[in-house]
């Protein structure tokens, strides 16, 4: 409840009719459509639909009387689950094996920062470029057989699907049009197709409540050591190259990273998972849970701030702006208290902000920095505007490896105008405006007081991840590709999932 001074001051009023308009808005009405329940039905029962289901029962039909065959036969068998015989029962490993699901594999995925660097750092090195590929390989044919097993053929279509098969469509198109060299052509496809797929893997998988909630308190423990390792990084002062620190910011004295590649990724990582821990904290059953996810808040912001990130920093404020507006326009105050006391209470976000937006950084930019290389995407754009200049042709990690002539572009929607044209960059803006109306339709559909808060968290992150594409190519990190993807298809599922409440009417 808030008193009636405050609701009669001049700030509530502003905040409170900046929200009200935006709600009021045609922007905010197309995008929080709520008729995707009556069109997802036109669609289930279009020829298209339709085809697609027989394809999938005639391809998955041999299975289906596979497993049909296996529970007859052998109706005690560990390997579908069902009532297991008395002496399997004392055996811990046989009844591990037994709780087996493909469904499990997906706590590989939250952990996949941790996964490549451990990889990455150890004897298997070789494994660490295609571990990921291999997880989605034996997701993809273990589902089958598990659906068979268990009798039944299931697919769940969202609002994403049509969008994301065009996107595959167009940069299909686009490959055969306009691909120079073959080998980075096909590197280049690979950094938009790839990750995406595991929309797809997260849309299906993800059955109920109490599974939603176990992945989400993974990644929230999962980032929460991340970031305490780069509150240790900062403490020890660790050693960074001398091109993450322009020279004239001297008061930095080092910019952490924690088991990231750069402070921009770990910045951005942060980005998306703050809104969702703060979600659970808003949406926390009992006091002990507030406390735990409030000290996970903790090392989080402190490894943002760290990060000296200026991308992830407005990213996040962003991110936030967008939650309060859909949320509750509180957090609106509170991210301008923070906005407003953080620079005094942290002098390096002073001197960052305040040297970002001097002359001679602006200079420094145009010359050699960000402007510059956006301005020489915007020519090559120019020189080929409906197609560009080829996938892996300019402006990211592929580029940089097979063409001597191009760097980076720090904005990955340059980056994409650059090498995949007007029609590609229009494709893939389409694609991203679905994925935001498919989390608010989300968002706008559920009941349940908990999924509805993790809907609104993993809104604000997403869109705290699109915000950093802007200054940074973060799509262009495997871990982030997967992260986003991976939970545009959780938000995608959150309204089919099982075990759900419901308010009672009043």
């Amino acid at each position: 409840m808030t008193s009636p001074a405050w609701q009669g001051s001049l700030l509530f009023r502003l905040v409170a009719g900046l929200a009200g308009t935006f709600r009021q808005s045609t922007c905010c009405g197309w995008l929080t459509d709520t008729t995707w329940p009556e069109r997802s039905r036109v669609i289930r029962s279009s020829l298209f639909a339709r085809m697609l289901t027989i394809l999938a029962c005639l391809l998955l039909r041999p299975l289906l009387l596979a497993g049909t065959a296996i529970r007859r036969g052998l109706p005690g068998s560990f390997l579908v689950n069902l009532s297991t015989r008395p002496f399997w029962k004392k055996s811990f490993i046989l009844t591990s094996i037994a709780q087996i699901r493909v469904e499990t594999v997906l706590l590989l995925v939250i952990g996949y920062p941790v996964v490549d660097f451990l990889l990455r750092n150890s004897r298997f090195m070789l494994l660490a470029g295609y571990w990921d590929e291999i997880l989605f390989i034996l997701i993809v044919l273990a589902w089958p057989i598990q659906m068979a097993l268990r009798g039944k053929l299931f697919y769940r279509l969202t609002p994403m699907d049509m969008p994301i098969l065009f996107f595959i469509a167009v940069v299909a198109f686009l490959f055969f049009v306009r691909s120079p060299q073959m080998g980075v052509a096909i590197e280049g496809v690979r950094v938009y197709v790839q990750y995406m797929l595991w929309f797809f893997v997260a849309g299906n998988l993800l059955l109920n409540k109490q599974q939603a909630r176990q992945l989400v308190n993974f990644l929230v423990f999962l980032g929460t050591l991340i970031a305490l390792h780069g509150v240790y990084q900062y403490i020890i002062g660790v050693e960074i190259p001398s091109t993450w620190m322009d020279a004239a910011e001297e008061s930095v004295r080092t910019r952490v990273f924690s088991i990231l590649t750069s402070p921009n990724v770990l910045g951005s990582f942060l980005v998306l998972l703050i809104p969702i821990t703060f979600s659970q904290l808003l949406s926390a059953g009992s006091r002990l849970q507030r406390y735990y996810y409030a000290a996970c808040l903790v090392p989080m912001a402190l490894s943002l701030v760290f990060t000296y990130s200026r991308g992830a920093w407005l990213a996040m404020a962003g991110a936030f702006l967008i939650y309060g507006l859909i949320y509750n326009w509180r957090i609106l105050l509170g991210l301008g208290a923070i906005i407003y006391t953080a620079p005094k209470l942290l002098p390096g976000i002073s001197s960052r902000i305040s040297y970002m937006l001097s002359p001679a950084y602006l200079l420094s930019s145009a010359r050699a920095g960000r402007v510059a290389r956006w301005g020489k995407a915007i020519e090559k754009l120019q020189s080929n505007p409906l197609f560009g200049e080829g996938f892996g042709r300019y402006g990211g990690a592929v580029a940089a490896r097979y063409v001597p002539s191009s760097n980076y572009v720090d904005n990955f929607y340059l980056k994409t105008a650059a090498e995949a044209g007007i029609v590609g960059l229009a494709a893939f803006v389409w694609l991203l405006i679905s994925g935001i109306r498919c989390i608010l339709n989300s968002y706008r559909r559920l009941t349940d007081t908990y999924l509805k808060g993790l809907a609104g968290g993993l809104l604000a992150g997403l869109m705290g991840i699109l915000l950093h594409n802007g200054v940074e190519n973060i799509f262009e990190v495997p871990t982030m590709a997967v992260y986003f993807w991976f939970l545009l298809g959780v938000a995608a599922a959150l309204p089919h999932l099982e075990d759900q409440e419901t308010p009672p009417l009043k």
